[in-house]
């Protein structure tokens, strides 16, 4: 008995070691947002749409900054560019700005932050502005908002 535990734990152990590479792979695939192109070329945009138009205000900003950290967390950035990505979310990603549905409103929101927006677009850049700013993150992290129920 004690040989078919010896041997059983040795095969388990081989199966995970072997494993181990292939883990790592995917544990080192960086984060990559979709633009609206790649996602309409990957026949997702409707899909995209449909799950966040369906999130609540709460969940759509917590997707926002979930994208944000993936991006903060995957991205090389200097510490001018992280402090003006966190100043830009703590601003501008909140429940209060998904939650507005007036148009006067949302446009008179939009103008109060072009001077930020147009700030962090010259700081980072046009390619990591618009990974950060602009492109989406996968339809996977909304089904996790989605599902966590702590934005229920």
């Amino acid at each position: 008995m004690k040989r078919f535990a010896l041997v059983l734990t040795v095969a388990v152990a081989a199966v995970l070691v072997g494993n181990l590479p292939e883990a790592r792979a995917q544990a080192r695939e960086p984060y990559r947002p979709l633009s609206n192109g790649e996602l309409s070329a990957q026949g997702q945009w409707e899909s995209w749409i449909f799950e966040f138009t369906n999130l609540t205000a709460k969940q759509k900003a917590e997707v926002v900054r979930r994208h944000i950290q993936m991006c903060l967390d995957s991205f090389e950035m200097t510490d001018e560019q992280r402090a003006v990505v966190k100043d830009m979310t703590a601003k501008y990603v909140t429940e209060a700005m998904y939650a507005e549905t007036d148009p006067e409103k949302r446009k008179t929101m939009a103008a109060a932050m072009q001077p930020d927006s147009e700030k962090a677009m010259a700081v980072l850049g046009r390619e990591l502005g618009s990974m950060v700013f602009a492109a989406k993150p996968p339809i996977s992290v909304l089904i996790a908002v989605k599902n966590d129920p702590a934005f229920k």
